[in-house]
């Protein structure tokens, strides 16, 4: 199993736009009161069309699909919540806002498998949103896909069990703790404090107030053998936790947004680029209405 892929899924926004739903637990997201729901919608997809051509100039294989504007999917754009991909197999989520759940699209997979890929149902989690447990794919799980580890910052959309019952379907170890930012608020996805690439590791470790907690996630990365670059939390606020690593052994890239890119400094910049070309992506509507960044809009074919 490779850490990283060239081969990505991305969903063309339909009706893109701010989530009350989500806002809940989401200190990311601001209403954009300069902007009509239309205006937002265009200045998303020019976005999105926009990190897709810079994606594929750097040799990454963007599958972009797209769902029925009469659905009225605001959050679409980010499909790694709802489903992840594990070798030929791949997991449907169980997820926090029932306005997300039409996200699910197993038509998406078909068209997958009919250009090439061949993936097969390994888990599918639906029912546990009746229950009121959810885990929202590698938001809520960062994986060392080496090594065979899953960390988790628990919170609303990151239950434990459902997380433990994950690890043992998938067949990893669970690395459990918790997350918090500047103003004491519990961090809603673990992909917006942590993120994994072939050779470094990213994480906010002053997010972690549990010294325990954030000692054995330590020892767990210095294990792992990657460069570590610690942010702060004002970084972490600007999504400079949201970063991926894409491409292959000999042409990797790390993609992030612009402001992330603005916050690092030069040190956290020099272990990123040891190995890989870093690629700066302007999303500043899809971040401050959704929420979420780069990684967020990012499902891996892995």
């Amino acid at each position: 199993m490779s850490q990283i892929t060239k081969n990505i899924l991305m969903i063309k926004p339909s009706s893109f736009g701010y989530n009350v739903d989500t806002a809940e637990d989401n200190f990311f997201q601001k209403i954009e009161d300069n902007l009509s729901s239309d205006q937002i919608q265009s200045y998303a997809l020019d976005e999105f069309s926009n990190m897709c051509s810079i994606l594929k100039e750097n040799g990454i294989n963007v599958i972009v699909m797209e769902n029925e504007k009469e659905k009225k999917l605001s959050d679409d754009i980010f499909p790694n919540n709802w489903i992840s991909f594990h070798g030929n197999q791949y997991v449907i989520h169980s997820m926090f806002a029932k306005s997300r759940r039409l996200e699910k699209n197993n038509k998406f997979i078909k068209k997958l498998n009919d250009i090439g890929f061949k993936y097969s149902l390994l888990k599918d989690y639906s029912e546990f949103e009746n229950k009121g447990v959810f885990l929202e794919g590698t938001g809520s799980v960062i994986l060392d896909r080496i090594n065979r580890l899953a960390y988790c910052s628990i919170s609303k959309r990151s239950n434990e069990k459902l997380f433990n019952i994950f690890c043992e379907d998938v067949g990893y170890k669970p690395i459990i703790f918790s997350s918090f930012d500047s103003n004491g608020g519990v961090v809603y996805h673990t992909n917006v404090m942590m993120s994994i690439g072939d050779d470094f590791a990213l994480i906010c470790y002053n997010s972690i107030k549990d010294l325990k907690e954030r000692k054995l996630v330590k020892r767990y990365l210095k294990n792992s053998g990657k460069n570590i670059v610690e942010i702060s939390l004002n970084q972490m606020e600007t999504f400079a936790g949201n970063i991926i690593q894409l491409g292959d052994k000999k042409n990797k890239i790390i993609v992030i947004s612009k402001s992330a890119y603005l916050s690092l400094n030069k040190e956290q910049k020099n272990i990123l680029s040891r190995e890989s070309k870093i690629i700066t992506i302007p999303i500043p509507v899809i971040q401050k209405c959704g929420g979420g960044s780069v990684r967020c809009m990012i499902a891996e074919l892995i």
